[in-house]
């Protein structure tokens, strides 16, 4: 599909997203180029949803999930500055953010009104606020049906007037004084390091998790130091953000190759929608998709979520299966906080001893 939208240039869908996925290559090596392919489809994900209106959810929430320093809020930023002002930034996912707020005498809409999209790079602070029940639920039902009745005893000191213009601002429908209720086609794009976290409160069956598919390493460090500046083409960019919004509706009933169904024991109805939402987002691209990359792409998913499943003992053991490490090192690889991996380093009767090369002690079978 070609796109020729202002500045005198014209640009296919398929340039655009081979001009992104290249500007995160050259500066981030292979994990840039996982990743921009990741944030492209969960990009148009929205699109799709919002203008094709298909029977189930299309759209992607994505989320970064490896161990901490390792460039998530970094390739999130990116992606934040890609998008311009459909995308917000937050800090931190709270109640009031859901919600929206009254100040004075003043309604604060949700974040999930302001624009399409939201970049969370610190996404597991959720945890640190103590599992708030009522802020999982309500994310949780955003991130699925994207339709919330809200509780807010301060708007009822908003008069008429204001409650008018924000029915028709934000498409808030109000049930009563102090409650109303919105849709929103939102979608959020985090980073965690914390897999306990995404699985204790249900949200791995919300995201597309994304997990290295190389070692994370020097080398790797190593290419991002010796690399050129990292490059947003301006062109690109502008192009990129209009085509999103362009309202033009593609087809989508898509039909799953037989022979997977036969590969596979078991496929869920979750994992069925997001194998379609893939194949869809990769064709509003241009890309066609092969049974054999689809079989690629169950495999993956159906890892990824084994691994956010896993127990800590079972993330400690894989780590110091092969080679020995430190605590630090454990910590690193799996996730957990020190005193956890102390503690499954004990139930699975791990060994320590001291290696005399590196002059420290380590963790073995």
């Amino acid at each position: 599909m070609v796109v020729a939208i202002g500045r005198g240039t014209t640009l296919r869908r398929e340039d655009i997203y081979d001009a992104i996925v290249s500007s995160y290559k050259n500066k981030y090596s292979w994990l840039g180029e996982q990743f921009a392919e990741e944030f492209l489809l969960t990009a148009c994900s929205w699109s799709i949803q919002e203008f094709s209106k298909p029977e189930f959810r299309v759209r992607r929430h994505l989320a970064l999930n490896w161990e901490a320093a390792w460039l998530k809020s970094s390739l999130l930023t990116k992606a934040w500055k890609w998008l311009g002002p459909a995308c917000t930034i937050l800090s931190d996912v709270t109640v009031a953010s859901l919600r929206g707020t009254v100040e004075g005498r003043e309604f604060i809409s949700p974040f999930t009104l302001k624009a399409p999209f939201s970049v969370c790079t610190e996404f597991g602070q959720l945890s640190a606020a103590g599992m708030n029940t009522e802020l999982i639920q309500k994310l949780l039902i955003i991130l699925e049906e994207g339709t919330l009745n809200v509780s807010l005893g301060k708007i009822a000191m908003l008069d008429e007037v204001k409650r008018e213009a924000i029915e028709a601002d934000y498409g808030i429908k109000f049930l009563d004084n102090n409650t109303f209720t919105y849709n929103t086609n939102w979608v959020l794009m985090a980073g965690t390091y914390n897999s306990k976290f995404l699985a204790d409160s249900a949200l791995e069956s919300r995201f597309v998790i994304m997990k290295p598919k190389q070692e994370l390493n020097s080398t790797l460090t190593k290419y991002i130091n010796d690399s050129e500046p990292y490059h947003m083409d301006e062109d690109v960019q502008f192009h990129f953000r209009a085509e999103l919004m362009r309202e033009q509706p593609i087809e989508t009933r898509i039909k799953i190759p037989e022979s997977l169904f036969s590969e596979f024991r078991i496929i869920t109805p979750r994992e069925l929608a997001g194998l379609q939402s893939y194949v869809m987002c990769r064709a509003w691209w241009g890309i066609g998709t092969l049974s054999d990359h689809l079989y690629m792409k169950l495999t993956e998913m159906k890892k990824n979520s084994a691994d956010t499943w896993k127990s800590d003992d079972e993330k400690v053991f894989e780590a110091i299966e092969v080679f020995p490490k430190t605590i630090l090192d454990i910590a690193a690889s799996t996730g957990l906080r020190k005193r956890e991996v102390y503690a499954s380093l004990k139930r699975i009767n791990a060994s320590r001893y001291w290696d005399e090369e590196e002059g420290i002690k380590k963790w073995h079978l």
